[in-house]
């Protein structure tokens, strides 16, 4: 499980330097810029470890430190203590307060990794009782044929979930793991996405889990793995997907998958770590009937039918298009309808911006936040 760690600093630049340095070692970063943030965010974040700044205009490092050791809730949170003060006594108030390690500006970005990994692996071992890493709770995306809206859908229930009165909190990751020509990336505004062309490029044994996680691009709350675009990149090999897989699981609570609309070998391997599958049908023939094998193949993947939900993606007006009820007689109960709204998904695209957060209020948003909220409890 990736390991968060809370930088508190007033100055911008020191904020981004620290910040940069530890994320390129696989560390997920969070930052306060002041005395009364850092408080609040080491209560409401549960990070596993702080660096805090001693000048600050609000509250000082030292009585942050002193009031984050009065809190049961953050009395053993690990505190590290960085500032240009090099004074002796300085280091000593420091200790005095209760920080656990102390480090002055500037300093070697190997350095300051070093003490960091340092204090994070003594935090651990002082800490016998912890439990087995968690694992998320993996659902996987596949449609019943190329273009019914499963990579919209997709990305819009991942950010649905990045909500705080969906999710509460909890790391959302989202992988699109089909061979090439990915959309979620151009989507949301990113022209040439290689994430998970560079992942499948590499030998297994360098696919660590900071490998993995450097590759994960932020958007809304929500970590993602892109496949490229182009349309002739190679077929994905099997080990490498397993070994991303493996990561991702460990370093997420809710990981979705953007299965495609192919069960080849790459998303077989997938499916056997998810939880929940959602099928993505629009109410045409050509669909329905596509959809029909699909969940064929599903059964003989030995996936139980109430692991499988339907999501009819409705894409014209409903009197362009087969009824709800037609499609359950053929397919199974439906858990939700996403609503015709083209123009909105196409300024959407545009704008390179979730449905559900450029326009919240509209019909297919709210039904968005509904599914996520629904998976979620799956």
């Amino acid at each position: 499980m990736v390991q968060k760690i809370l930088v508190v600093d007033d100055d911008r630049d020191s904020l981004k330097l620290i910040g940069l340095m530890l994320q390129r070692r696989g560390y997920q970063i969070t930052v306060a810029q002041s005395g009364a943030q850092a408080l609040v965010k080491a209560e409401g974040e549960s990070p596993d470890l702080i660096i805090l700044d001693v000048m600050m205009p609000d509250i000082d490092g030292y009585e942050v430190c002193r009031r984050l050791r009065a809190n049961p809730q953050t009395a053993r949170l690990p505190i590290i203590m960085f500032t240009a003060k090099t004074q002796v006594t300085d280091k000593v108030a420091g200790f005095q307060a209760g920080a656990d390690d102390y480090l002055t500006k500037p300093i070697h970005p190997a350095e300051l990794t070093t003490r960091v990994e340092t204090m994070l692996l003594r935090s651990a071992r002082a800490q016998p009782d912890a439990g087995p890493a968690t694992m998320a709770h993996t659902i996987g995306f596949v449609g019943a044929k190329g273009g019914v809206g499963t990579t919209t859908l997709a990305v819009n229930v991942a950010t649905a979930m990045a909500l705080p009165e969906i999710g509460q909190g909890k790391r959302i990751v989202m992988a699109e793991l089909v061979q090439g020509a990915g959309t979620a990336g151009l989507q949301l505004g990113f022209a040439h996405p290689s994430g998970l062309a560079t992942l499948m490029s590499k030998p297994v044994e360098e696919l660590d889990q900071r490998t993995v996680e450097s590759h994960l691009v932020e958007h809304n709350g929500v970590r993602m793995l892109f496949a490229p675009v182009e349309p002739r990149s190679a077929l994905l090999p099997v080990p490498q997907v397993e070994a991303t897989m493996e990561h991702l699981v460990q370093m997420s609570d809710f990981l979705l998958l953007d299965l495609g609309c192919s069960l080849d070998a790459a998303a077989r391997v997938a499916i056997k770590l998810c939880r929940y599958i959602v099928v993505v049908v629009e109410p045409q023939r050509v669909a329905l009937t596509l959809g029909q094998e699909l969940l064929s193949d599903l059964s003989e993947m030995d996936m139980p039918r109430d692991r499988v939900g339907l999501v009819l993606f409705n894409r014209a007006p409903s009197a362009a298009s087969i009824t709800k009820s037609v499609v359950e007689g053929l397919l199974g109960e439906v858990i939700t309808v996403i609503p015709p709204a083209p123009e909105l998904a196409f300024q959407a695209a545009e704008a390179g911006v979730p449905i559900v957060q450029f326009q919240p209020s509209s019909l297919a948003s709210g039904q968005i936040r509904d599914l996520a909220k629904y998976l979620i409890l799956k």
